[in-house]
């Protein structure tokens, strides 16, 4: 039967947990995974470093989580309760492997794992004590589903002359030693056109044919994505496709572990990974100033490229929501006056080409002060994604029906889509150049690449042919008669399209916050789905007949626009830790003053005090004049060390807010109100810190 192995596993350890020493605890079977902590010492002298290791074993075909998980799942976490004497390093985390999940990759490890942590016996440790080591342990166990696991295992270990764990330190030594280190080798990551190229030089012996690189940090790859190897004489290149971050500019840092076979067993390595360099391996250069070639296209080249990649371009995804409206109004008035035809095509030319030189000479003043940008800079501000969204879901609402004002309101609305006529052209064409910046079509790479790396003019010269290929299409209909007679005449099926049109502004308007939140975080989010909640108040608003309700939907509509605005305005991330009792009274004796948030993310009070008071720029300077600590007690998931926190000072939930003195640790820190405000949170931390 499939659980043999793992019956036979647990009788085995259940014998050696009779006859052992208290340097292991007994074995725990939290549903899928068996459980235990081991020592490496029976006894450590005072100022000497011993490991304690999780050792898990999993049912068949189960499976727990690395570092970074991939593409779903959490890590192994161990929350460690320690005495002053002891403290505790970081995991040693184990070679993970992928693990496929339908389209989905995850890593982690199946089977059995084994997690080292380094512990540090202070020297004033008295002889003849015994240290107790609890540990909160977590892990996601998946196979079809995935089941939060949870346990609390404890060893002690006897301070003294140094004696060392017959069984248990040739098992820690092992994993500690085949654990991916550190290594000399050379790595780097570029962008190479849609995909990301990995190059690795200086490496060790071994067979690289299918090696895989694991990143510590999401963002840096797409999980799921195949990993290509390709060896020379000089290292490896791994080609993939890129993770989110590269939408905003790239990875801050894409350190991980590389992993390969050497004498048919797999090992790895750690490496640090530069960003936009790469060491010369002989293949692909690695060089992110152009794609590869582009310096060799030349100026004809590079015009005839952008401008067939702008013809192209109307035909990829993000740009197809805003040129299907506009070939709406085109077959509207395609059986009407001719001249009339044209007019609208050349404002809508006019749009594109005005809002391509616009970005052009943008692109060029920031170069020119140094910033490293390029195609789509302006999707990387978050205020811009904001009003792209709210823009997109309220034409999405007018295709609808929803709305049609009329006066100004429609001109905004309704104006940029539906209207004909120059204005409504031209800023057809403005919004359809916005929306196209987060794609790049075929051809267009090497043109803007050869651009970047030329004068101002040829590089205008370069976006003009761009901008005139992207308008081309509306233009050959307004002038070939021949084209537009074949489009169908007006009628209902128009009603019907302009509706069904309203969906893919919608994806668009989806896609657009989920860049937001990718920038911005929980704040982001909060903010554009406050203003699209806003946005459909002004609506309503707007339709009343009453001249006040009017009134208060322009109000409304003006705070709404306003809210995007706020994303960098005063709002910052507060630098913090995460709380215990031990950090608090390691910082007071340190002569630092504390102040603790117990908070929850789905804690409504908690997220408006920490966006109005606690993640200001003006409290954040007062943290930092008076020197005090920040550390967070996120009660977001069940943890019963806050709970019991909670309950010590008479709180049943979040949030509660402790501000402790430095120095003395006997003395009881003062309890904050749940709601804060600003002038009284910098009174408090100022007169805590000069008492």
């Amino acid at each position: 039967m499939i659980y043999l192995r793992r019956l036979i596993f647990s009788f085995f350890l259940a014998i050696f947990a009779v006859t052992a020493s208290a340097s292991e605890s007994p074995v725990v079977d939290t549903g899928k995974v068996n459980a235990q902590l081991v020592s490496s010492h029976d006894r450590a002298a005072p100022g000497e470093t011993f490991h304690v290791a999780l050792r898990t074993l999993l049912d068949p075909q189960w499976h727990t989580y690395w570092r970074n998980s991939g593409d779903s799942g959490e890590p192994v976490q161990i929350t460690w309760k320690l005495p002053e004497e002891v403290t505790a390093g970081d995991i040693i985390w184990p070679l993970p492997k992928p693990i496929a999940t339908g389209p989905i990759i995850n890593y982690g490890f199946d089977d059995r794992a084994i997690f080292p942590v380094p512990f540090k016996l202070s020297r004033n440790a008295t002889p003849g004590d015994v240290i107790d080591i609890e540990a909160d342990i977590y892990y996601l166990v998946c196979k079809d589903i995935c089941i939060p696991e949870d346990t609390t295992l404890s060893i002690s270990v006897e301070v003294g002359e140094t004696q060392l764990h017959d069984r248990w330190n040739e098992v820690i030594n092992i994993a500690r030693n085949v654990s991916p280190k550190l290594s000399n080798i050379e790595a780097g990551i570029v962008a190479s056109g849609a995909d990301v190229v990995l190059n690795f030089a200086n490496l060790p012996e071994g067979n690289y044919s299918a090696a895989h690189f694991f990143p510590f940090s999401q963002g840096v790859i797409n999980h799921s994505a195949a990993q290509k190897a390709m060896v020379t004489d000089l290292g490896v290149q791994l080609k993939t496709e890129p993770g989110y971050d590269w939408a905003k500019g790239g990875p801050k840092t894409a350190n991980g572990v590389l992993s390969f076979s050497r004498d048919g067993v797999l090992t790895g390595h750690q490496v640090e990974v530069a960003v936009g360099s790469a060491p010369d391996i002989g293949i692909i250069a690695a060089a992110p100033p152009q794609p590869a070639g582009a310096s060799q296209i030349g100026l004809f080249g590079a015009i005839i490229g952008a401008f067939l990649g702008g013809l192209i371009l109307n035909i990829m995804p993000c740009v197809f929501p805003v040129i299907s409206i506009k070939a709406l109004s085109i077959a509207k008035s395609a059986h009407g006056e001719r001249g009339a035809i044209r007019k609208d095509a050349w404002a809508y030319t006019f749009g594109v080409l005005m809002s391509f030189l616009s970005l052009t000479i943008a692109l060029l003043i920031f170069k020119a002060g140094g910033s490293e940008i390029g195609w789509g800079f302006q999707l990387q501000d978050p205020r811009v994604i904001g009003f792209l969204a709210l823009l997109l879901f309220a034409v999405g609402l007018n295709l609808l029906g929803v709305f049609e004002i009329g006066g100004s309101f429609q001109n905004t609305g309704q104006g940029l889509t539906q209207k004909s006529g120059f204005t409504g052209s031209f800023f057809t064409g403005v919004l359809a150049v916005i929306v196209a910046t987060p794609c790049t079509a075929p051809l267009m790479a090497g043109a803007t690449g050869y651009a970047f790396t030329q004068p101002a003019l040829i590089t205008i010269a370069v976006f003009m042919a761009l901008g005139l290929g992207f308008a081309l299409p509306f233009l050959l209909l307004a002038y070939i008669p021949a084209l537009t007679k074949l489009l169908p005449k007006p009628g209902d099926w128009m009603v019907r399209f302009k509706e069904f049109l309203a969906f893919p502004m919608f994806a668009a308007a989806i896609w657009l916050i989920w860049v937001l939140v990718q920038q911005s975080g929980e704040l982001g989010l909060r903010n554009i789905l406050l203003a699209i909640l806003g946005l459909g108040f002004a609506i309503w608003l707007l339709k009343q007949n009453s001249k006040l309700a009017k009134a208060l939907g322009a109000i409304n509509l003006i705070g709404t626009l306003a809210l995007p605005l706020t994303l960098h305005a005063d709002a910052v991330e507060l630098h913090s830790e995460a709380w215990s009792n031990e950090k608090v009274a390691q910082l007071r004796s340190e002569g630092k003053p504390v102040f603790v948030d117990f908070t929850a993310a789905w804690c409504v009070s908690c997220k408006v005090n920490e966006l109005t008071v606690l993640n200001t720029e003006v409290i954040q300077n007062v943290f930092k004049s008076t020197n005090t600590a920040f550390l967070t007690a996120d009660w977001t998931n069940k943890n019963d060390v806050i709970a019991r926190e909670l309950e010590k000072y008479g709180r049943s939930g979040v949030p509660l807010y402790l501000l402790y003195p430095s120095g003395n640790n006997d003395v009881n820190p003062a309890i904050l109100p749940q709601i804060l405000t600003k002038s009284m949170v910098e009174e408090k931390l100022k007169k805590n810190a000069n008492p």
